[in-house]
């Protein structure tokens, strides 16, 4: 053999050695160290890219005539990490324009004033809104966004949150009866250490990182605990002095306000707590979930974004950010229309379980107004943050600023749209008490 020969086979040989230890250490990766590598590859905003400034609290309130601007374009405002569609194929939503949808006569009980979609859209009270039924777009339109706007989702995120359990717990890497503690060490000796993550689920753990209290300190007061939990996850600015507590010290030292399964509290601490839950169980963090589990099924068109903090804590409860048209896709992958469904029968039929009388407890804060807005149209519970379970079938989810999926497998219906505040007014949730009534309409069958 040639000392070229002998030469090329020992290069071969070594650029082999290195390549088989870069794809061992590759999939040895820690799920600190992936978190890292997601914190370094974030989207750092510029700002070039922005047009307005704000400060907090009050962008989190989504009022003001800067709102449209910022959810529109958030990933221009706070550092973001992508959820990638890869090479995925996109699922075409094929448009039969119904003549008649935007006109019908929409209203409730607690929205007493007739509408319709298309005087919502030509008043410019929402940003965009799209219909699909069976798998068809029948309304679509963008008064106050492009169709290409990767847009805030406000806590429509929690959704996905609830879905990623639920496919872990279809996997077997945990049980929703399963303890706080299993899974994080942190809360071990601590108040809510025997938490069931059914609890979590059903806003019912009894957390004290109230997100409803009175007169919003928890937006304005930075000791208040929910206050801190969005320094942590990046939406307010991160202390000069740094953090006295990590994230999860901070949540496992909250302790409690009331025993598990008894009250019924809406704060995004419960998805908080679920997120790291989930990346504890499966070693890998929210954002390659959603990736794996969600993203790369439903034919998406293009890649989303979530709020990453610099110590790795993902907006999963509240900042996604998403193109309409893929907010509606997520939709119908719970439909027979999708060309992969991502909800499990086990997972439908735990979602359409719940607690009616733990979601009108009273001592509880937030989403007992739902049984008000949907007065006469059946809603019954809350599930796997999904805030409303109707006694149709029917789930939806809503968010701040007027964001809302509404869901139906059984009428092969989804409803999506964006918004945000302008003013002080409550117009622009429109559709927010509005939405079920589109729903019952006859032309979409029962």
């Amino acid at each position: 053999m040639t000392t070229k020969i002998k030469v090329l086979f020992s290069t071969i040989f070594s650029l082999s050695l290195v390549l088989c230890i870069g794809c061992k250490q590759a999939q040895e990766l820690s799920l600190e160290d992936k978190i890292a590598a997601a914190v370094e590859s974030r989207k750092i905003p510029s700002p070039g890219e922005q047009k307005v400034s704000f400060t907090a609290p009050e962008w989190i309130e989504g009022r003001g005539p800067n709102s449209t601007e910022i959810f529109r374009h958030l990933e221009n405002y706070i550092p973001t990490v992508l959820i990638e569609k890869g090479d995925t194929k996109t699922t075409e939503l094929p448009e039969h324009t119904s003549n008649t949808l935007g006109q019908e006569i929409l209203t409730s009980t607690y929205f007493q004033q007739e509408t319709s979609l298309d005087q919502i859209c030509a008043e410019k009270l929402i940003n965009g809104v799209i219909v699909l039924h069976q798998g068809e777009i029948v309304y679509e339109k963008y008064p106050e966004m492009e169709a290409t706007d990767r847009h805030f989702l406000g806590s429509v995120s929690k959704s996905f949150i609830g879905t990623v359990i639920a496919k872990l717990a279809d996997e077997g890497k945990l049980n929703e009866q399963d303890p706080i503690g299993k899974f994080l060490p942190e809360f071990k000796g601590k108040p809510l250490e025997d938490v069931s993550i059914e609890n979590l689920l059903r806003m019912a753990s009894g957390i004290n990182c109230r997100e409803h209290v009175k007169d919003r300190v928890s937006f304005t007061d930075p000791n208040h605990c929910f206050y801190q939990l969005l320094q942590h996850s990046a939406m307010f600015p991160e202390p000069e002095a740094g953090f006295k507590e990590s994230f999860m010290e901070l949540l496992a030292n909250s302790g409690s306000y009331g025993p598990p399964g008894e009250i019924y509290d809406y704060t995004s601490a419960n998805s908080a707590v679920l997120t790291v839950i989930a990346e504890r169980a499966s070693s890998k963090p929210f954002h390659e979930l959603v990736q794996e589990y969600i993203w790369s099924k439903i034919g998406a068109e293009a890649d989303a974004r979530i709020t990453l903090s610099s110590t790795g804590v993902a907006g999963s409860f509240g900042t996604m950010l998403m193109r309409l048209r893929d907010l509606a896709r997520y939709g119908l992958a719970f439909t027979a229309d999708a060309n992969t469904k991502i909800a499990s029968d086990r997972y439908l039929t735990q979602l359409r379980k719940g607690d009616a009388d733990l979601f009108a407890s009273e001592g509880g804060t937030g989403q007992r107004l739902w049984l008000k807005f949907f007065e006469g149209q059946g809603p019954l519970f809350q599930s796997y943050h999904w805030d409303v379970v109707f006694e149709d079938g029917d789930f939806t989810k809503f968010g701040l600023g007027g964001q809302g999926l509404y869901i139906s497998p059984e009428k092969r219906l989804v409803i999506a749209f964006f918004s945000a505040n302008k003013n002080e007014t409550t117009n622009n949730m429109n559709m927010v008490y509005l939405v079920r009534s589109l729903a019952l309409l006859e032309q979409f069958g029962s």
